[in-house]
């Protein structure tokens, strides 16, 4: 997904427009709201596009170049890894292929749960309908393939109307329902009723897959009531009828580690008394936080992580035909709770189910396994494998303004929020408490200007400690050093640790300004200096000397996979001149790791489909699996710890970097082989890089494993990090009799900083033994 600006040009006035900067958009959920509040995008063209978990975007221009026969697309990226904007050419059908790419070829139909609910409730609705003496003409809305379309024919319905993409026109001839669905090219908004129009009737029976992690976030209200208004008989039939959204109050230090920052500490030499070595200002710790939603897997969140203040609590209802309720763009409700456990509310939990027929008996479910209707007997005892994996849907973390300390069974209001695409959440004692109901906004830029993977690096203890340990062994009273990296607080613990001075590179404004904030609050203004993120166009005679020590988290705001922070590499490399005879560089190596693994549930976001409820999707699979190709990278980063994976062999080093020394001219390429060990199915490999920032063993940055990589068993990850996940074509199930061999090789290409993988399975014959 990337943000565009958009030329039309001919040939003779082709161009390369100059831009002076770039922006970082760093939530795809709030940067897609922002979308949709400008146009409804109901209909399969963007409300499937969504990537969940993606928090930063390239960013592009695009040029579309005409000749005699076709046209072309130019489009500029931003390297994350040189930094550099760079173009490519790439075919007209290029954004027809990244919405391709986006529309199906995900977890979403491999949902059985869903896709069987959907189809009980058509069945039961047309039924009503034919219970009345009624001809039943559908509405479909929200699909990307047309299966509901076909669910619906299958069913018994006269006719659908269906707002859609090409890419479906071919499924539904396959599977012999393109004489009942007729395609309307349109967004839901913008049909036509009446004779000779896009639809010649208005019908009876909707159905609508228009939801996201919040429920509205794709813009459901503003679908249904422009259908109910427009597009639906009075007395129609919806599929779902109801939504429910459910809140559950919790305390929980971790997961405030992905919001609230916290001082940086350090045990005090020859004690084991902890001091605060950065100081958090006052501004950011007021700061009431990002609004906008955490989407997360909650039922791989462990229970150690949390304590549950409240039972779940119903807090909006959703009549979804606008006939027993209105449905409001905005909506304020406030459920009283009694506090289950003495402590801070930090968070809330949210979630939501759909009722699919209108007696309200088939019900679709996104809670948590705790609190999933499906098992009520089970309770705690239960697992994220007791439920159905979706990854469209998953649940949501709000946290709190500011925690609230309560004691345990004491009253309190949950007061919740939605305006038309979001939600929010606040805890008030009683009616008489004066609290903010209106939509948190971060008032102190650090949440506007990080994600919620870097908030937790900030927070880790972890890197923290070793970053400060590093520092510690490095830094000397006439130590000058030059910090490299996006919002670096560890440039105000090197000033603090005794720097004589620390230059620390900053490119986004908000986060200068953050920066600057912790710089005064600490008192080390008089040592730390703030450079442009160009430091090619700072001059040696601007510093109070050459820099000993460069050294870098590493973090960038544009890196997504774990080796994009080789940028770093690349920006020392242009620094060379600031730098003192023998300065100390780290890290001063990287290592790149991949796993075998089974991905218990994270495959099907590229298997193909081949049926669904028993219609054809062979054509819908070979056209995804070509616009994958395309348009999509074959690694792509992930937060493996919400995704299980078990090891299916060793972690096996594919390449060392030494960033100590120059930037090579040539590529590098490692390629070997080994026989699997572990018998079993395999889908694909995990990836990451491990940072050594000295020689010794102990003060390597790992994204990886936090933990000893067991055979067959569950890896534990790095929480605050995204892993590279590289997946089969063909997934291979290993045996005792038949063995199988891993040949894997990966090139470096220096000129661009990429890095290509190949991993190929092979069974072994007797020669290879």
């Amino acid at each position: 997904m990337v943000h565009r600006l958009q030329w039309w040009l001919q040939p003779s006035l082709l161009v390369v427009p100059k831009h002076t900067e770039w922006p970082v958009l760093k939530e795809i959920k709030s940067w897609s709201r922002n979308i949709k509040k400008q146009k409804n995008l109901s209909d399969l063209s963007l409300s499937q596009a969504h990537t969940p978990h993606a928090e930063i975007c390239c960013f592009s221009s695009r040029i579309k170049y005409f000749n005699s026969r076709k046209m072309s697309v130019f489009t500029q990226q931003l390297n994350p890894i040189t930094g550099k904007l760079e173009w490519g050419i790439q075919p007209e059908d290029y954004d027809y292929k990244q919405e391709v790419a986006r529309s199906a070829y995900a977890d979403m139909l491999h949902d059985q749960e869903r896709n069987d609910k959907y189809y009980e409730g058509l069945r039961r609705s047309i039924a009503d309908l034919r219970k009345r003496g009624q001809e039943v003409h559908v509405l479909d809305i929200g699909t990307g393939t047309g299966l509901l379309s076909m669910m619906a024919v299958a069913c018994g319905a006269d006719s659908a109307f269906y707002p859609m993409a090409e890419c479906a026109r071919k499924g539904l001839t396959a599977n012999e329902c393109a004489d009942k669905v007729r395609l309307v090219p349109k967004r839901s908004t913008e049909i036509e009723v009446g004779p000779g129009k896009d639809m010649e009737r208005r019908a009876n029976l909707l159905v609508a897959e228009v939801f996201d992690t919040e429920l509205i976030g794709e813009g459901a209200i503003d679908t249904y009531r422009h259908a109910r208004d427009v597009l639906l008989t009075e007395d129609a039939l919806l599929v779902p009828s109801e939504g429910t959204v459910y809140a559950q109050v919790v305390s929980s230090k971790m997961l405030q580690r992905w919001n609230h920052i916290q001082p940086v500490t350090r045990i005090k030499q020859g004690s084991k008394e902890e001091e605060v070595l950065v100081s958090v200002p006052e501004c950011v710790q007021r700061c009431p936080g990002a609004a906008a939603v955490h989407d997360i897997q909650l039922s791989q969140v462990p229970q150690e992580w949390f304590t549950p203040m409240s039972h779940p609590l119903p807090v909006f209802w959703f009549d979804w035909s606008g006939r027993q309720k209105d449905i409001p763009c905005d909506e304020t409700t406030r459920v009283k709770f009694k506090t289950l456990a003495s402590g801070d509310c930090d968070a809330v939990f949210m979630w939501w189910d759909l009722r699919m027929d209108q007696d309200g008996e088939v019900m679709l479910s996104c809670a948590p396994y705790w609190a999933h209707p499906d098992l009520a007997d089970k309770s705690w005892k239960g697992s994220s494998e007791d439920i159905p994996w979706r990854d469209h849907w998953m649940q949501a973390v709000y946290y709190l303004p500011q925690p609230r300390t309560v004691c345990e069974d004491t009253t309190f209001t949950l007061l919740s929020a939605h305006d038309e695409y979001s939600l929010w959440f606040n805890i008030q004692k009683d009616e008489s408490e004066d609290i903010c109901e209106e939509r948190p906004v971060c008032e102190c830029g650090i949440h506007i200007a990080n994600s919620r993977t870097r908030l937790g690096q900030l927070n880790d203890p972890r890197r923290l400690e070793m970053y400060v340990r590093v520092l510690e062994k490095y830094i000397k009273p006439d130590s000058v050093c030059l910090a490299l990296g996006d919002g670096c607080l560890m440039a105000v613990a090197a000033a603090k640790l005794g720097a004589r001075h620390v230059y620390v590179t900053e490119g986004s404004d908000p986060n200068r300004r953050v920066i600057q904030e912790f710089i005064t609050t600490n008192d080390v203004q008089h040592n730390v200096t703030i450079l442009s993120e160009d430091v090619c166009d700072t001059s040696v005679e601007q510093m109070v000397s050459p820099a000993t020590i460069t050294f870098s988290e590493p973090f960038f705001s544009t890196s997504l996979l774990p080796w994009h922070s080789l940028y770093c590499w690349y920006m020392r490399n242009t620094c060379l001149h600031l730098l003192a005879p023998g300065a100390i560089r780290t890290p001063g190596t990287v290592t790149i790791w991949g796993l075998p693994v089974q991905y218990r549930d994270l495959w099907k976001i590229r298997a193909p489909l081949h049926q669904c409820n028993g219609f054809k999707m062979d054509i819908f699979d070979k056209l995804i699996e070509t616009a994958c190709e395309e348009a999509d990278e074959r690694v792509e980063p992930q937060p493996l710890w919400e995704y299980p994976a078990k090891a299916r062999g060793y972690p096996i080093r594919l390449l060392t970097l030494d960033l100590a020394a120059p930037i090579p001219e040539n590529p590098m390429t490692s390629a070997d082989s080994i026989t699997l060990p572990s018998p079993g199915h395999v889908n694909g490999m995990a990836l990451w890089a491990d940072w050594h920032m000295t020689d010794e063993p102990g003060d390597a940055l790992t994204t990886g494993p936090v933990e000893p990589v067991a055979l067959d068993q569950y890896v534990s990850w790095d929480v605050y990090s995204r892993q590279g996940v590289y997946l089969f074509k063909e997934p291979v199930t290993v045996d005792k009799m038949q063995p199988h061999t891993l040949h894997y090789s990966v090139t470096f290409q220096p000129c661009d900083g990429t890095m290509v993988f190949d991993f190929q399975m092979k069974r072994q014959t007797l020669n290879d033994s």
